[in-house]
């Protein structure tokens, strides 16, 4: 059932809640919700809500204190510490002023990832857009930001860059940096234009035509691997079964496929999608599934038939974001029951977790549910039974 003239999403009407949780399950660290509760609450834009719990977080690891690691360091120095460099200490005359030149390593907390964090915390606290419903907590925030990079001056600050990132290595007990590098993170690879108004990250999120798509791939995986304990959930590799060897096949590899545990192990493939619109437009103004989407799917689902039953009944799911107009509609073709449908993105948090549950029930057990047009022209059903993030 489509429903709405336009199918689409506008980063503008996505609550501030929602993209927060979004995110919270895209980096799996959705347990933070409930220490986050109360600046989702206060936030009236997307980059004040991350500014404060970047602010919080990093707060905790000081009281915690920061991560240490061996450095490595070159100076000169009184006596002999570590190894003694002979080419730099002889040309410039230092052992005859009781000196040398010496490379040690030392524990500091000089390292990259506390870099990345004091750099950014200094950013944000000169930001005037890092901002609170109240605008004198706006520059509580501030300066509480700027507090908190002098407390980290034993850091050097540093111009992030994204492949700062990848050079970090996180162990068993460092998850206490996970959330506040994660922020820092995206908020160095979105780009925020100063003169525009609005909630700028928000707005940069949602249209970034790279991060958004794989962020949304993130959330549902997790979501449903956290939420669906009565399934497998992973992103499967699958095989073209090839009879002729060709070497220059392209990978297949699902977005998310559930298998519930019990027999008969059902299975649904679920396949993320992200444009500004979900369906396509015809040249005489009409709207069509979009075809390379669906190909797809029905790629997915018949190459691995040949596996067994539960991938000759395989379901397919291809899943949009939307916040304008609804989409929910089915095909069987050859066995397979394939989906085309909408998470609406403006809806309260706990009604887009039972739209995902609801839609996740009725993809494994074969079941089209009947939808029903709401007064203001969304969709709506009868919602999966459980617990949601946003109301623990």
């Amino acid at each position: 059932m489509v429903t709405g003239a336009q199918v689409s999403l506008d980063e503008a009407r996505v609550p501030i809640r929602n993209a927060w949780y979004m995110l919270l399950y895209a980096w799996d660290l959705a347990r933070w919700h409930q220490k986050s509760a109360s600046a989702v609450d206060d936030a009236p834009t997307l980059l004040g809500l991350l500014a404060r719990v970047l602010e919080e977080s990093t707060r905790a690891l000081l009281r915690r204190q920061l991560g240490r690691e061996h450095m490595r360091r070159a100076e000169v120095v009184r006596g002999i510490r570590g190894r003694i460099d002979f080419g730099a200490s002889l040309k410039r005359l230092h052992f005859e002023s009781g000196r040398a030149a010496c490379e040690y390593s030392e524990l500091s907390i000089d390292t990259l990832r506390n870099r990345i964090l004091r750099s950014t915390v200094v950013r944000l606290s000169t930001d005037p857009r890092v901002s609170h419903t109240d605008p004198r907590q706006g520059a509580v925030l501030r300066g509480r930001l700027r507090d908190l990079g002098e407390l980290m001056s034993g850091v050097r600050t540093i111009r992030v860059g994204s492949n700062d990132f990848s050079r970090i290595q996180l162990g068993r007990n460092d998850l206490e940096y996970r959330l506040p590098l994660a922020i820092c993170e995206l908020l160095h690879r979105l780009t925020i234009p100063h003169d525009t108004s609005g909630d700028h990250l928000k707005v940069a999120l949602f249209r970034d035509e790279i991060d958004f798509p794989r962020l949304f791939e993130a959330f549902v995986r997790n979501f449903y691997r956290m939420r669906r304990t009565d399934c497998r959930v992973n992103s499967d590799r699958l095989s073209w079964h090839d009879e002729l060897g060709c070497r220059f096949l392209p990978e297949m590899r699902t977005d998310t496929t559930l298998v519930t545990t019990a027999p008969p192990n059902h299975r649904l493939v679920i396949d993320t999608k992200f444009s500004t619109s979900t369906l396509a437009t015809t040249q005489y103004g009409g709207q069509r599934i979009k075809s390379g989407n669906l190909y797809q799917i029905y790629t997915y689902l018949r190459t691995q038939e040949h596996l067994g039953e539960p991938h000759r009944c395989a379901s397919g799911l291809l899943l949009y974001p939307t916040t304008q107009g609804t989409v929910d509609e089915s095909v069987r073709v050859q066995g397979h029951l394939i989906r085309v449908a909408t998470i609406d993105l403006r809806l309260p948090w706990e009604e887009v977790e039972q739209n995902l549950l609801r839609l996740s029930e009725e993809g494994l057990t074969g079941v089209q549910a009947v939808t029903s047009e709401s007064s203001d022209g969304s969709a709506s059903s009868a919602p999966a039974t459980s617990s949601s993030l946003g109301s623990v």
